[in-house]
Order: C-alpha cells, then structure tokens, then sequence
C-alpha cells in the first residue's frame, strides 16, 4: 500500500485571519515579540481584533510600547503616570490616581480619548490627594464629554471654582453612578439634566444626605430611567414614584422615623416596580416598608430582597397574597425564623413564585436542607425552588449531616462561594426551566459579581 499523503501547511500559507485569530489568545509581551519574527507578523501584531478585547493598566511593565503601539483597547487603567500623547483609543477609561491628582493630565487623557470616537464608558476614583487640588477642568472635561454611556464617580471630588457646570452638546449617559463622601448637587444636577433624555440607570447610594428636592425632581423627570440606587434619606423621595418607567429600585435604610415614613409614601405610590431591595435596615425598618409595598394597590412587584428577621417574617407572611407577581423571594441569610415563612408559602399566597433564596454563611448548609419545613414546603410548592448561598463551610468533624454520609454530589468542605439548589418536581416538567443552571444568578443582591456554581439535588 502506498503512503498516504498528507498535506502541511506552513506560517506562510496560513491566511491572516487565522493568524490573528491565533494572536488573540496570545499574552501582551508574546504580541509584541511576534513583530521581530518577520515584516507580515510585525503588521498583523497591530491588527485591531487582537488588541480591542485587552485591558490595561499604565504601571505594567509594557505600558510605554503599548501605548505607542498598539491601536486600540477594550480598557485602561491610568494611575499617576498619564501619558500625554498615545495613538491607541479605548473603550473604557478608568482614572485611578494613587499619589498624585493630576487634574491637568487626566484631563487631556480624557479629551484625546474622546477625540478617537470609541470612549462609552469612564470611572473617575478621587482619593484624598483629590482635595489638595482646586483645579476644576477635570470636572468640566468629565461632564462635558461626548458619547459616553457609562459614568462612575467615587471617592472625593476636587474643589471645584464655579458651581455651574456644562454638559456635552447630545444626551448619552444611560448609567451614572456617584459615589462620594459628600454631596455635590451642582456635578449630578448637570448630569441629571444634560443626560435626562437617556439615563436608564442611576446610583446615588453613598453615605450622603441628599436635602435638596431638585435631585428627586430631576430623578422624577427622567424619561426612561428603570433602576434606582439612592437613601431612604433623600429629601422627598416620594416625588421619585411619579417616574413610571421605574423598575428597579434599591434604598439604603436610615434611622431617622421621619425618613422611613417618607420611604413608605414612595412604596404605597410606585405600584409599578418590579424588583425593590432593602439592604441593611432595622427589622422593625424593614417591616414598615414591606407593609408599605403591600399596600401599593395593584402590585407588580416579581423580586424582593430584605434581611429576614422575626420582626419582618410575620409581617412579609401577611403581605404575600397583596403581591401576586412576586417570582422571587431574597434573604441575606438564614435565620430561626425561616420555618414560619417557609410554611407560609402556598400557591394560594405566593402563586407566582419560582425561587426562594437564602444566605447560609459561618455554618454548614447541609443540616439545613433537612429541615422538615424545607422538605414541607417544596412538596406543597411543586414549581418552587429553594438556592442556598454558603461559603467555605463545615470544618466540624461530627457534624451530623455530613456524617451521615448522604448528598454526596456535594463537597461541603469545599472552598469558595457557592450554591445548593433544592427541588421536589421532575425536572423536565419544571415550569422555569431556566433557573436549572450548572451556574445560577438570579439577580440575588449579595452577588452582583457575577454566577456562582450550583449544584442541584432533588428532595
């Protein structure tokens, strides 16, 4: 029989599209030696699609070729070296300074990037050495840039001269997130109103109190803004309900009676809400809202997350049949008093609801998952699931569930951030097929990061 022939090709007969596919998955500095092998892979080492998917950070050792060299990046990170003149254009720009605020600087990096067309989205981390400076043309840059449409502001803004500011000539923001030690109406006023007619997102959640009613006016006004990030503290938060294309909404919780009282009014008026979150209340806090929420007329409210607390469990169990759309129930961890609300859920109270989600943290899960009222309540909810967030658990050497040996699928001395998922239907039966993931986010609060691993067992 004779030899079959084979056919190899060698790098000169490759196409360029399969070399740049190739160099795409290559490390930074392997990029950069690819332009000394020959003239062909010196040009396709600065083709785009190897370099616009990247992100960068001007303190790596490579910061200066790149910067001169390459076309463009997905993301950069600017420290304190700024350079002052780069041909590469990115998408995201992210000011970080650490020793030094170099107002001037960092706003000619944002200029120039601006000048390239491709910047959507810019953070801007002020630390302290922010306050020495009280040059304001980094702040008039920032507002006034075009096309952007993400804004993030944090830390502490740099004193600024004259408090008006002007914005870019065209609406682009869709999410704009600012979270300062203090409060500067005058910079969110200008991106509330320069902005209004495509903020779809907004973040006003830091520690400040906001008194000046102009803010929930503006807020109010905002055409198609449907999520909410703010304090219970806002001066007449209420006005905020009049925003119907509001959807999401989370409020930091204050201690003052007359705060709450002024977040209740918005709950009983934004009957258009979808998902609403209450981080870090007072039980007793927590509870007036949720009655609040129940009290809204016509609810479409389809996710709640609340810290869970006997104080708010008696009062959620009452509201639950004044909320027929809620989908998904979110605690921040389990408690004792989890029995009388998970005996509580019926199709006849909750019948829209489609996953129960809780935070196990310091302890083992798996004791948990045997408690008769789990078992109870997904028998009599056959469209029910039950996700149970747990940590690095169950370093006890007698833990009676573990040692029993059952649920073996699951390692529960296993490190890292993960999920259980508890069901009693057939799968292939299940209403929401979608929540049986190998990694499952359901929107919980505690985390926004990302999916985590989920590993499913069948009661």
């Amino acid at each position: 029989m004779d030899p079959v022939e084979t056919s190899v090709l060698n790098l000169q007969q490759l196409p360029d599209d399969v070399l740049v596919m190739v160099m795409q998955y290559l490390d930074v500095e392997d990029v950069l030696a690819c332009r000394l092998v020959c003239k062909r892979l010196c040009g396709l080492a600065l083709d785009r699609d190897i370099w616009r998917h990247r992100s960068f950070d001007d303190d790596d050792s490579c910061a200066g070729v790149v910067l001169r060299l390459a076309p463009c990046l997905d993301t950069l990170t600017l420290t304190d070296d700024v350079p002052t003149t780069t041909r590469c254009s990115v998408a995201h720009l992210i000011l970080r300074p650490y020793d030094t605020f170099n107002a001037a600087g960092y706003a000619s990096a944002v200029r120039l990037q601006e000048s390239y067309g491709r910047l959507r989205s810019l953070e801007l981390y002020c630390s302290d050495v922010g306050l020495k400076t009280t040059n304001d043309v980094l702040l008039r840059t920032v507002v006034s840039c075009s096309d952007l449409e993400s804004l993030g502001v944090f830390g502490q803004l740099p004193r600024t001269s004259p408090p008006v500011l002007q914005g870019p000539p065209r609406s682009s923001l869709k999410n704009f997130q600012y979270e300062v030690y203090e409060y500067s109406p005058f910079f969110v006023h200008t991106i509330l109103t320069a902005h209004a007619a495509t903020l779809e997102k907004v973040d006003l959640s830091s520690g400040f109190s906001i008194e000046d009613t102009t803010t929930t006016a503006l807020l109010a006004a905002l055409p198609r803004l449907k999520s909410l990030r703010c304090n219970a503290s806002m001066a007449d938060l209420e006005a905020v309900a009049a925003c119907r294309t509001l959807r999401d909404i989370s409020i930091y919780l204050g201690e003052s009676n007359v705060v709450l009282q002024a977040a209740a009014k918005f709950f009983r008026r934004a009957n258009q809400l979808r998902s609403v979150c209450l981080p870090y209340g007072e039980p007793d806090e927590t509870a007036v809202l949720v009655e609040a929420l129940a009290s809204s007329g016509r609810s479409q409210l389809e996710r709640l997350y609340l810290r869970c607390h006997e104080d708010v469990t008696g009062t959620l169990v009452r509201a639950l049949p004044a909320l027929p759309a809620l989908r998904h129930l979110d605690f921040s961890e389990v408690t004792p008093d989890d029995d009388k609300l998970l005996l509580s859920i019926t199709p006849a109270t909750a019948p829209a609801l489609r996953t129960m989600e809780f935070g196990c943290w310091g302890r083992c899960p798996h004791p948990w998952i045997h408690r008769a009222a789990v078992k109870a309540t997904l028998a009599a909810n056959t469209s029910l699931h039950i996700l149970l967030g747990y940590g690095p658990i169950c370093v006890l050497q007698n833990c009676g569930a573990c040692v029993a040996g059952c649920h073996q699928q699951v390692n529960w001395r296993e490190g890292g951030i993960r999920k259980i998922g508890l069901f009693a239907h057939d799968q292939d039966k299940c209403p929401s097929p979608d929540v049986h993931t190998d990694h499952s986010n359901n929107g919980n609060q505690w985390n926004r990061g990302g999916s985590l691993k989920c590993t499913w067992i069948h009661m």
